[in-house]
C-alpha cells in the first residue's frame, strides 16, 4: 500500500493524502491542529488515531471521540447539548455526512480554535458527554 502526501498550494497547514490507486480515499484535515490535538489529549488519555470517513478519528474503547474532517473539529455531544451549542455558537453547526445529519455530533469551524483554552473547552465538552458512554463490546 502506497501513500502520497501533498501540501496543499493555498494553505501549508492543511494536510491532503490519499491511497493509490484509489482516489476516494482522499483524507483532508488540518496538520497544526492535529498536531495541537495530540498534544492536549496524549497526556489525558489513551486514544488511538484512525483515518477514516475523509478525516482523522481520534478513538478510544473502541469509539470516535472527536475528528478533524476538513476545515472543522467534529464532537460527539449528545443530542441536547449538541442543540444548545449550534443556536449559541456561530461556529458550530450539526454534522453532517454527505447530506445526512449525524444525531448528537457537532462540527466546530477551525477558525474558533485559535487557542488552546478553546479547542480545550469542545474538547471537555465531548470528553464529558463520551465518558458516560459504555466502552464497546467486540463483535
Amino acid at each position: 500500500m502506497s501513500w502520497l502526501a501533498v501540501t496543499s498550494f493555498r494553505d501549508n497547514d492543511r494536510h491532503f493524502v490519499w491511497n493509490h490507486p484509489d482516489y476516494l480515499s482522499a483524507i483532508i484535515y488540518d496538520r497544526g491542529l492535529a498536531t495541537r490535538l495530540h498534544e492536549l489529549t496524549a497526556r489525558a488519555f489513551d486514544h488511538k488515531e484512525n483515518r477514516m470517513f475523509g478525516g482523522l478519528a481520534y478513538m478510544m474503547n473502541g469509539q470516535i471521540w472527536f475528528a478533524l474532517w476538513g476545515d472543522y473539529l467534529v464532537i460527539r455531544i449528545g443530542n441536547e447539548s449538541a442543540s444548545r451549542l449550534v443556536e449559541g455558537d456561530s461556529h458550530a453547526r450539526l454534522f453532517d455526512l454527505n447530506g445526512k445529519t449525524v444525531k448528537g455530533w457537532v462540527m466546530i469551524a477551525t477558525d474558533a480554535l485559535g487557542e488552546d483554552e478553546d479547542l480545550q473547552n469542545y474538547i471537555d465538552m465531548e470528553m464529558f458527554f463520551s465518558n458516560t458512554l459504555p466502552p464497546k463490546t467486540a463483535k
